[in-house]
């Protein structure tokens, strides 16, 4: 049989495109070489429709029980279309890695035999076309054809996205034309590299057999051409040469990694042992693979486990990339022998902490806490609760980054048994991060969402098991914006009687300010002026020159915003100057203090200032999303005052990222979308509480007598933490002096 890096670039795309996962209709296939947990049978199938409430408890089954049914493949239609509508939901918020790995995920649940149409429905398909216009640019043919055929399988056949999709086929086609050149080695691992990566994501028979005569001929052509140039035959090339040791040094473990992804290690065995690949494998990866197939039953969830230590133990040679394993393959590897570990054995803590580490990985941290909480359970130590609690922050923390909070709350609530165990006296005080720590962190995820009601208790949960002045803080924030000024004064009294007040100046420093704007705001000034007068005694104090350039940066912030309740604008323009250069150094601390010079500013009308502000924090690359909310403020002083805009603003409001909520900002800003576009793009409670600041501060500065309720109400709004909100509260806040103290001595 002639190697197939000798096909035509058309052929192989007809190849490609004869035998896809999702062409199965409702039937499925049988494979040559099955392994105990790869389907054999056919039947009807219902499929269960899986709502995000559920979605966890249903991964974590399909997980743990591998078993072929027609429940579990109902089951598995349903938690495929749920991940895939995540995915696309990650892909709408311009969270394009994201979307594209909760793509991955919800294919790699599926093994072979149990790919069907119904899996992808029209949220779906918009998810394989967003990760096909992630993978088509970078040249990853393989998987960008496997998507492909998926979604063609979804769409009508008349439709203009079906003609468009055949468009980028033939596009596709001319680009593998125009790429199958250099020697015999570079087009075999060409060749070997769109096969395996087609194999990954659609693992039907086919998909294999490709994939492994592909490595099977890179192997054998790797041997032949080593073997000419220790003879002398042939002066190597160095792109041949580099693939060639690619394929000496990882052929073995791609060869593997193709079965082992979908857990069938008697497959993997049977190619290693009958193809080229025998010759290049490690011997100790070979032994293992060799002790999972033999396997059988329980008994076998150490020699899964080890096999999975392999590929999880495995970090690609970072001196030598070029000839490395695909990362991909490794984690391909990791995530079938976990799942075959934790199956045998769920009361594994080290098989279900390998499962839930590569869930993170693939956009799934909802069922990251369910399938570590058993083996918690029969194997509890004060490292194992840490590894889970690290864990769980972790997998919390990975979806507040990308504002996936939905499935951070999903996260959080899986975790409940984790946190129960974390929460015995005999663990108080030995863990970090501790369960306190977590159920404030997520409170924090609560008040982003607006939702003061689910903060609330979870602040108090956390301040109850360790109190501290910056958590009384947060908590006095939530009762404020929930209308209770009493209790919000009641957490100040608490913050400034913790623990910690000694050791945070800066968070004292917090509290008093916190304490001034209550009383401010409710005109209570006899009250007001002790508060303020405390808050700058503490600031003063945390003012020291050792610090760290980010604590300084922050004192000078809060000396800044203390200055100006004295209505001492120019000192704190110069507090707020200093700020800016300590923290020069360091992009996160200089956007915050770029974004607190430039609200200032906005407040007082110092179009100067805020300019200035802007201008550092282009010139020290601050985060374009930072630079965008920097532009937006100087852009409505810049209206407000009637002043000719300089081109700072301009450069700040670039063009950013096209999915994402500051692109859309952005576009509002530079006249590309309307109050209304603006508002019905907001997607999220902070998001619509922003659109509305920004709407209804253009409303203010042209003059619209109904903008200041619409201002009024985003100082009030629930999502607490907004910058926004507190520049709303401080341009309708009540104007008056408060004296400075005597004697102070202020920098």
């Amino acid at each position: 049989m002639r190697s197939l890096a000798l096909l035509s670039a058309r052929a192989i795309v007809v190849a490609a495109l004869s035998s896809s996962l999702f062409t199965l209709g409702c039937g499925t296939t049988t494979t040559n070489v099955g392994g105990p947990n790869v389907p054999h049978g056919e039947g009807a199938v219902t499929a269960k429709e899986v709502p995000d409430a559920e979605f966890a408890s249903s991964l974590h089954r399909l997980l743990k029980d591998g078993a072929e049914s027609p429940e579990r493949h109902g089951l598995l239609i349903g938690v495929v279309r749920r991940q895939l509508a995540h995915a696309q939901r990650r892909f709408s918020t311009g969270h394009e890695a994201s979307g594209t790995a909760s793509v991955i995920g919800a294919l790699y649940l599926v093994r072979p035999g149990e790919g069907r149409k119904e899996m992808i429905d029209p949220t779906a398909e918009r998810a394989l076309a967003a990760a096909i216009d992630r993978f088509s640019p970078r040249g990853d043919e393989g998987r960008a054809l496997a998507l492909m055929q998926m979604r063609a399988a979804a769409l009508d056949p008349r439709s203009p996205a079906k003609a468009e999709l055949d468009q980028h086929l033939a596009a596709l086609t001319q680009w593998m034309s125009e790429t199958r050149t250099g020697g015999p080695m570079r087009r075999l691992g060409t060749e070997e590299r769109a096969r395996v990566a087609r194999a990954l994501v659609d693992p039907s028979d086919q998909a294999l057999k490709e994939a492994s005569d592909a490595v099977n001929a890179w192997i054998g052509g790797a041997i032949q051409f080593n073997n000419e140039y220790r003879q002398g035959l042939k002066r190597p090339e160095r792109e041949e040469a580099v693939e060639a040791q690619r394929a000496l040094s990882s052929g073995g473990a791609t060869m593997a990694s193709i079965f082992l992804r979908s857990g069938d290690a008697s497959a993997a065995l049977q190619h290693l042992d009958q193809s080229n690949a025998k010759h290049v494998i490690l011997p100790g990866l070979m032994a293992r693979v060799r002790g999972a197939a033999a396997s059988d039953g329980d008994t076998g969830a150490r020699d899964w486990l080890t096999l999975a230590a392999t590929f999880g133990h495995q970090d690609p040679d970072e001196a030598d990339p070029e000839t490395d394993i695909d990362p991909e393959l490794l984690v391909a590897g990791l995530w079938g022998s976990s799942i075959e570990a934790y199956r045998r054995d769920p009361t594994s803590f080290d098989a279900g902490l390998l499962v839930a580490r590569v869930l993170t990985r693939f956009g799934m941290p909802e069922a990251a806490p369910l399938v570590v909480s058993e083996g918690l359970a029969a194997h509890t130590s004060v490292a194992s609760v840490r590894a889970a609690m690290e864990l769980l922050l972790g997998a919390i923390g990975d979806s507040a980054e990308i504002d996936d909070l939905d499935a951070a709350r999903r996260t959080f609530a899986s975790g409940a048994a984790i946190l129960a165990i974390a929460d015995r006296p005999e663990f108080r005080g030995q863990l970090d991060p501790s369960p306190a720590r977590i159920r404030a962190v997520m409170a924090s995820i609560e008040i982003r969402t607006g939702n003061l009601a689910a903060a609330r208790p979870l602040l108090q949960s956390a301040l109850a098991a360790e109190p501290t002045t910056s958590g009384y803080t947060m908590l006095s924030m939530v009762e404020r914006q929930a209308g209770d000024t009493k209790a919000a004064l009641a957490a100040v009294e608490q913050a400034l009687r913790a623990p910690d007040t000694r050791v945070a100046p800066l968070d004292v420093a917090e509290a008093h300010l916190a304490a001034f704007e209550l009383f401010r705001d409710g005109n209570a000034a006899d009250k007001a002026k002790p508060a303020l007068d405390a808050a700058l005694a503490a600031v003063l104090a945390a003012r020291q020159p050792g610090g760290s350039p980010a604590s300084r940066a922050r004192a000078e912030r809060l000396l800044g915003r203390v200055l100006e309740s004295y209505g001492e604008s120019s000192r704190a323009a110069k507090a707020y100057e200093r700020a800016l250069q300590l923290a020069a150094s360091d992009r996160p601390t200089l956007g915050a203090a770029m974004l607190d010079a430039i609200g200032r500013a906005l407040v007082q009308k110092d179009l100067a200032g805020a300019r200035g502000a802007l201008r550092r924090g282009l010139d020290g690359d601050a985060s374009e999303d930072d630079l965008v909310y920097g532009g937006l403020w100087v852009q409505l002083l810049e209206r407000e005052l009637h002043a000719t805009p300089d081109g700072t603003t301009e450069r700040a409001l670039r063009t950013v990222g096209k999915a994402t909520w500051t692109a859309k900002l952005s576009a509002w800003a530079n006249g590309k979308l309307s109050d209304n576009d603006l508002s019905t793009a907001a997607q999220s409670a902070s998001q619509r509480v922003e659109a509305a600041f920004y709407t209804a501060m253009s409303g203010r500065v042209s003059g619209d007598p109904g903008a200041e309720p619409r201002l009024r109400a985003v100082a009030t709004s629930p999502v607490a933490d907004l910058l926004e909100v507190h520049l709303a509260r401080e341009i309708l806040a009540p104007r008056g002096r408060v004296t400075l103290p005597g004697g102070v001595q202020l920098p």
